[in-house]
């Protein structure tokens, strides 16, 4: 099992998915931490070009980013779009918003069941 977790600096978790420099990739076995890997956020629109429509964002880059996190069966992020969190229900990747801080530590949370899901964190609009 793999879970990523958005983060911009490898150590915390991150916001916005379309934003982040890149995610931390923790495989698991037998509900433990066995390798960690960084993977850096090349797929999103919001990363490869700047000056962008929204919309193309999320026709081109919800299909781009799930590639590159195919592999994994969780996303822990802060906050995010609902639109990307339909996405990667639909490919198998299980979204975990959290207001949990330390990537670790929310994976660690997460495995034994105490990680707080922040559902309100799901942004409806696109003033996030």
């Amino acid at each position: 099992m793999k879970i990523a977790v958005a983060s911009n600096d490898k150590i915390h978790v991150t916001g916005h998915i379309g934003r982040c420099k890149g995610f931390s990739i923790f495989s698991i076995e037998e509900n433990k931490i066995i390798a960690k890997e960084y993977r850096e956020n090349n797929w999103t629109n919001h990363m490869q070009n700047h000056g962008h429509n929204h919309d193309e964002v999320h026709t081109h880059g919800h299909s781009s980013l799930i590639n590159g996190l195919s592999d994994c069966n969780a996303l822990i992020f802060n906050h995010g779009g609902l639109r990307l969190i339909e996405d990667l229900k639909a490919n198998n990747i299980e979204p975990i918003l959290t207001n949990e801080e330390i990537a670790e530590e929310a994976v660690i949370k997460y495995l034994k069941g105490d990680l707080i899901i922040a559902n309100e964190n799901i942004c409806q609009g696109h003033h996030h």
